[in-house]
């Protein structure tokens, strides 16, 4: 049995790159007394199985990076299966601040095949009957997780928005075609919200 769970997947860069960060530009400031860094306002609304998660990064001061307040969103959805801690699919759609191209993240356990792809189908049928077929392209692995990324085209996101359910498959380190269900439950209401947010 499946269970959809809520996580955030940019998250996790973006809150090390901000740890990783403050402490490097406390080092360059000169005498003045090290500011505590403000802490990201994180919000989050939930949508079916799908949930929109964003982060208010406050603006830089003397020195550190951002100038401006900037703010990251994405949508995403968890699957784990009941009885297991760690996730089997991570998968999330949001925009780089300033850009307005959607792109889909999936983060899957790390025993893959390489080379090797992860495909999603936009109503989980193969062949001839598919529809919103994503390619992804494995990025990196690290902490137990492998990464794959795509910029879905909007005819693939249309199929997403409107349909129940899909799939997302992929190779596994000794050769098996692994299939991972998914809902498009609450992703069109998301998506809508995500757009809202610029």
């Amino acid at each position: 049995m499946t269970l959809i769970a809520r996580s955030s997947l940019f998250r996790v860069a973006l809150l090390s790159g901000l740890a990783l960060g403050a402490p490097l530009a406390s080092l360059a400031a000169d005498s003045k007394p090290a500011a505590v860094p403000a802490e990201p306002a994180v919000t989050t609304a939930s949508y079916g199985n799908w949930v929109l998660r964003c982060v208010n990064l406050p603006a830089g001061k003397d020195g550190q990076a951002a100038a401006i307040p900037v703010t990251s969103c994405e949508v995403s959805e968890t699957v784990q299966v009941q009885g297991q801690a760690q996730p089997v699919a991570q998968i999330a759609l949001g925009r780089i601040p300033g850009d307005k191209t959607l792109i889909l993240t999936a983060v899957l356990p790390s025993n893959i095949a390489i080379p090797g792809m992860v495909h999603i189908s936009g109503n989980g049928k193969t062949g001839a009957d598919e529809e919103g077929a994503i390619d992804m392209s494995w990025n990196r692995c690290a902490g137990g997780a492998c990464f794959a990324t795509a910029k879905p085209d909007a005819s693939a996101i249309k199929t997403l928005r409107s349909g129940k359910d899909g799939h997302i498959r992929l190779t596994d380190a000794s050769g098996r075609v692994i299939s991972i269900p998914l809902s498009w439950n609450g992703l069109d209401q998301a998506l809508t919200a995500l757009d809202k947010q610029g």
